[in-house]
């Protein structure tokens, strides 16, 4: 997923609700330079922004069964790295079964610098 500086972007995590499974937990984690942080968490409790530099910037869907995804508002270039969505369901039999899928975002300038230059006309040789 790319995204562009103090743009937005979604980071999808979807699944299609079965019967018998209810959703526990939801949670939205970060990873950039080998540490990995946890931003998000929903669960019985409601929503929980844990990571300060996210809050009043993220944000997931409340009314669509089925959609995980993250969105991420004003991004910034440290906003960059590996995200991973981790939804926890609970069965009738009381079971838990955990998914999880990572997708990397890049954040990028809103004018990406070029790579090739010429000179000025007015610095060219006869």
């Amino acid at each position: 997923v790319t995204g562009t500086w103090m743009g937005s972007t979604t980071v999808p995590c979807t699944y299609v609700p079965s019967e018998g499974f209810t959703q526990q937990t939801l949670s939205w984690s970060m990873e950039r330079d080998f540490s990995i942080s946890t931003i998000f968490r929903r669960d019985d409790s409601g929503d929980h922004i844990l990571l300060s530099k996210f809050r009043g910037r993220v944000s997931i869907p409340k009314q669509s069964p089925g959609n995980a995804s993250l969105l991420i508002e004003k991004l910034e270039m440290p906003d960059s790295g590996h995200y991973t969505c981790q939804v926890v369901w609970r069965s009738t039999d009381n079971s838990l079964i955990t998914r999880e899928v990572t997708t990397t975002l890049k954040v990028r300038e809103v004018n990406p610098p070029s790579s090739s230059w010429e000179l000025p006309s007015s610095l060219h040789h006869p």
